[in-house]
């Protein structure tokens, strides 16, 4: 049984967020490593970072495995209608939407849940995770908002959710994040808007089951 998986995640010098998205990504890959472990099926996972991937190359990666359903996290610089990486737009409403057929996407990324979503549901993706206003990230706690942007992942894909179940678990964690003491309260403001930005659309009711494939 195998699980196919890309993790695209912005490290390049113009990101200004990265150190986040570098701490998203090998927190996520490490999460795939306790699944496969667990669960005794093969992740073929790819990580495309900001200097192996470009807005021309991108459909020449997912070809090899967009033809079955596969899950895709993607960390970095959003608008309404584009995914960016080294300023650079990646996936937008008119290029490369239609690679991710197949695909739940999960992103930490700003408003990628308006427009662009709404094209890659309609090209056939199976669902999306993310945020439809600022997915803001307070200055120094970079640790705080990735564990709790992993949430999402460990509910889904760990503890074997419905994507649904999973948001909702997600929400939560920025519940607790907005009423933590420990933090102080100008940063737990932005996960409150965090909190509210989260949309779904697509199917929520899928499981990682539905994502595992036969050899």
């Amino acid at each position: 049984m195998r699980l196919n998986t890309v993790i695209i995640a912005d490290d390049s010098a113009e990101c200004d967020i990265r150190d986040l998205c570098i701490m998203l990504k090998d927190n996520t890959i490490q999460l795939l490593q306790q699944y496969q472990t667990a669960q005794a099926v093969d992740v073929n996972n790819a990580v495309l970072s900001s200097d192996a991937i470009s807005k021309n190359n991108i459909s020449e990666q997912l070809s090899q495995i967009n033809n079955n359903h596969f899950l895709s996290f993607w960390f970095g610089h959003g608008e309404k209608d584009k995914f960016k990486i080294a300023n650079d737009a990646i996936v937008t409403t008119t290029v490369n939407h239609y690679v991710f057929s197949n695909a739940l996407i999960y992103t930490f990324s700003c408003f990628n849940g308006q427009e662009l979503a709404d094209v890659l549901i309609a090209n056939k993706a199976i669902a999306f995770v993310g945020y439809d206003k600022e997915a803001q990230c307070p200055l120094g706690i970079d640790d705080i908002t990735s564990e709790i942007a992993q949430t999402f992942i460990v509910s889904f894909m760990i503890e074997g959710k419905q994507v649904k179940e999973a948001v909702s678990d997600l929400k939560k964690a920025y519940d607790d994040a907005v009423y933590n003491e420990k933090i102080d309260a100008f940063r737990r403001g932005y996960f409150r808007t965090k909190r509210d930005a989260l949309v779904l659309k697509g199917d929520g009711d899928l499981t990682i089951n539905d994502f595992v494939i036969s050899n």
